[in-house]
């Protein structure tokens, strides 16, 4: 699962200043920004996000002026304090605003009903794993087994996160899916390990060059780790995944014969090409473009997917400006070809994670599963479209799959409307029950 939009967050407070929180809204990106600061350090966060903070690089604070770097995102924040409120601008890539902050009690938060609060209903402990992956850098993961209360051994799920490196929570927009599945499934009387992605979090380990691939040694180092733990039935024991982590799965059992079941979230039944077209269509005309402004960037798209690596910035812009020529500024925004759009791109195709993910094949490893698999897809799913994918799944797995179309859910499993990513973060379901309830049934009836 892509995160879906540039987003920054502040946190800093001056014990010196009245109010020690401050939260402010971008138009640009429609989510809340807030700062908090102390006389000696400053830190940044995007609350709508995730509750874990961005690291600040450096921070001044000066005759009413704050100012702030992020170096990790690329950011800069420079803000002058006007009585109780600051006012200035956040900069990111191309990405500029002017923007006001105002005093606040606390970080902002939005209510997300399905997240468990203590005292939890299910006990838990910490699973590591310390390897040499195949690039030879040394990878220490860490996450969290849960299991229902009592002594002994139970059938267990590995839950493998989506694109972009998340917290073993799968955390986006505060919802923590992970959290709520491994809450319920407990409830049933199932195990979940769900770990830290490598680079967030407990877990450690080089994300230079780092691909689907590579993330699908990570999940098998920590399906393994798993394995002798006192509360897991190995007999039972099973690896499933959301959006990149629905392709990780299958792979990871096309060639560990110890998986006895794998779960498909929102999982890719076609190419990496095919899967990023599907949704690119989807995306823009969920968000209202016309049909042939639609054809027109799709044409745009797939040929921008398909330029050789290495291709100039220069090279990305001569095609966005042949497909678009003729049309309005106007239109062409609408098309997400906006200035700076060739930069983006670019940036984007010269990852090795792109590169790779674009000739992902399940073509490679679904055959070769020769375990139950339980396919969840919802029918406003976006992001992976349900009828390609799942048609691309049946045709692949043959007998071994379980096909579930989900009414009215979206990439997230969530209840919805157009099933757009603008959605996600106004939702206050994480989690549909019904998509639980079909993970919790089709593992406990093996």
């Amino acid at each position: 699962m892509k995160k879906i939009a540039l987003i920054i967050m502040m946190l800093g407070a001056f014990t010196m200043l009245r109010a020690q929180w401050w939260t402010g809204m971008s138009a640009k990106t429609g989510l809340a920004l807030c700062i908090h600061l102390t006389d000696t350090s400053a830190e940044l966060y995007s609350p709508m996000q995730t509750s874990d903070p961005i690291p600040v690089s450096n921070w001044s604070y000066s005759s009413g002026k704050l100012n702030m770097e992020c170096k990790s995102i690329g950011l800069k924040i420079s803000l002058t304090r006007r009585d109780s409120t600051f006012s200035g601008y956040w900069k990111q890539s191309i990405l500029k605003e002017d923007i006001t902050f105002y005093p606040t009690d606390t970080l902002f938060s939005m209510n997300r009903p399905q997240t468990p609060q203590p005292p939890y209903r299910f006990d838990e402990e910490t699973i590591t794993a310390d390897y040499t992956d195949s690039q030879g850098n040394k990878v220490h993961l860490e996450g969290t087994l849960t299991y229902p209360k009592g002594g002994k051994r139970y059938p267990t799920i590995v839950l493998v996160s989506g694109s972009g490196q998340q917290n073993r929570d799968e955390e986006i927009f505060q919802h923590k899916p992970f959290l709520v599945i491994a809450d319920y499934l407990a409830s049933k009387g199932v195990a979940v390990l769900r770990y830290d992605d490598r680079g967030m979090g407990a877990s450690t380990g080089s994300l230079d060059n780092a691909d689907t691939r590579l993330f699908a040694e990570d999940a098998e180092a920590m399906f393994n780790a798993v394995r002798n733990n006192k509360h897991v039935d190995p007999a039972r024991l099973g690896i499933g995944g959301h959006s990149e982590g629905g392709a990780i799965a299958p792979m990871v059992a096309a060639k560990n014969n110890n998986v006895k079941f794998v779960v498909m979230m929102a999982g890719q039944g076609c190419t990496g090409l095919d899967v990023m077209l599907q949704q690119n269509e989807a995306i823009f005309r969920a968000n209202g473009l016309s049909d042939n402004l639609l054809t027109i960037r799709q044409a745009c798209m797939r040929e921008l997917l398909t330029m050789p690596a290495g291709s100039s910035q220069k090279e990305y812009k001569a095609v966005i400006a042949r497909h678009t020529e003729g049309l309005t500024k106007e239109q062409v925004d609408s098309m997400g070809f906006a200035k700076g759009a060739a930069y983006q791109i670019k940036q984007q195709m010269d990852s090795r994670w792109m590169q790779t993910f674009l000739t992902l094949d399940p073509a490679e490893y679904l055959p070769k599963v020769t375990c139950p698999i339980l396919v969840l897809q919802g029918t406003k799913d976006c992001q992976v479209l349900a009828g390609p994918n799942l048609a691309g799944i049946a045709k692949l797995a043959g007998g071994h799959a379980q096909l579930h179309l989900l009414e009215g859910l979206n990439h997230l499993f969530q209840h919805c409307t157009t099933g757009s990513p603008d959605e996600y973060i106004l939702i206050e379901e994480t989690f549909a029950p019904e998509a639980m309830q079909a993970i919790a049934d089709f593992i406990l009836k093996l």
